[in-house]
């Protein structure tokens, strides 16, 4: 379980002034870094990289299950207008690659000049890489030119630093094993900088228990939450304000699951009907997270006037009467 916390010391130091008995931290000097970092993707581009499942679906997709040979003819086909595109694809870091370079970036901050340097750098070596495929074709060998480097290294978003106080809330609340990918998952996220979004997500790692294997959904859900937000006061109203529109979605879908019992979709249409797909379970989903999250980090949540047929009120008191609600709406 989540709550099963583990305790470490924050990965951002702040250097001050050191009385007599103070020991200032050790701080690489930003040059020495970026030798650093740059080494380290040269490793990781001369160890290769592995298609993840997303990317090797678009390639099959869009060149019907091309073999390492077919694919590698299609690369070296400067006249094509797929091949720059498709390089860009298969050279773009997944979070394997940036879990990798995480715990050497800690709290650094860098800037563009930085990322120029580290850029400079891994093309100044001459480096081949393979690409492997998940599956029996095996790997495909590739130069890696600046043009390649480039947008690698862009999107590893080095120049996003974790906020110091959610980097010392991972470090507190945030299972060991799960550190390294929620850091990257906050540095690939929109850059959290509200001080209320901040709060909220604090709360969120100290108290949502929460089983291992559904941490990821809710993080992601959460940071979603954030981006689409805007930075008000009120956190907890911004997430009943997204609950509501989950609730309608589920009225929406109920109501034209009624309707298509009666009439077909095209007599819908010529009525002038709407007939759009709503994804019930996905919204079921989205509801139970809200109402978990919402419970743990402000201890309420709220029910509107969407209400399953004859009743008047509800009155929840934990997760048991949330999923009994979640199966009467759907």
């Amino acid at each position: 379980m989540l709550a099963a916390r583990c305790r470490s010391h924050c990965d951002d130091q702040v250097v001050g002034v050191a009385s007599s008995h103070e020991v200032i931290p050790y701080q690489m000097k930003p040059e020495n870094k970026n030798k650093q970092v740059a080494q380290k993707i040269i490793e990781i581009l001369q160890s290769g990289l592995t298609l993840n499942a997303d990317t090797l679906h678009y390639i099959d997709s869009t060149f019907s299950n091309p073999s390492i040979g077919e694919l590698d003819e299609l690369l070296q086909d400067e006249s094509s207008c797929e091949t720059d595109s498709l390089l860009e694809l298969l050279f773009f870091p997944d979070e394997s690659v940036q879990m990798q370079l995480e715990e050497m970036l800690g709290g650094t901050r860098l800037q563009k000049e930085d990322e120029q340097e580290i850029q400079e750098v891994v093309c100044n070596k001459a480096l081949q890489t393979h690409l492997r495929f998940p599956d029996e074709r095996g790997a495909l060998q590739v130069k890696v030119t600046p043009s390649n480097v480039a947008p690698f290294i862009m999107r590893l978003n080095l120049l996003r630093c974790l906020n110091p106080k959610l980097s010392a809330s991972i470090a507190e609340f945030v299972p060991a094993a799960f550190q390294t990918r929620c850091r990257v998952r906050l540095r690939n996220a929109k850059p959290i900088t509200s001080q209320n979004k901040i709060l909220f997500l604090q709360a969120f790692f100290e108290k949502l228990e929460i089983d291992d294997d559904e941490f990821w959904d809710y993080l992601d859900f959460v940071l979603g939450f954030l981006d689409g937000c805007k930075d008000g006061p009120d956190m907890y109203e911004a997430l009943m304000a997204r609950k509501r529109f989950y609730f309608q979605s589920l009225q929406k879908a109920k109501n034209l699951d009624i309707q298509l019992k009666k009439h077909n979709v095209e007599t819908l249409l010529l009525r002038g009907k709407r007939v759009s797909y709503i994804d019930a379970a996905d919204a079921r989903k989205k509801i139970k997270m809200i109402d978990r999250t919402s419970l743990a980090v402000f201890g309420k949540t709220e029910f509107f006037d969407l209400m399953p047929p004859g009743a008047q009120s509800i009155t929840l008191k934990g997760k048991k009467d949330i999923d009994n609600l979640i199966k009467e709406l759907g």
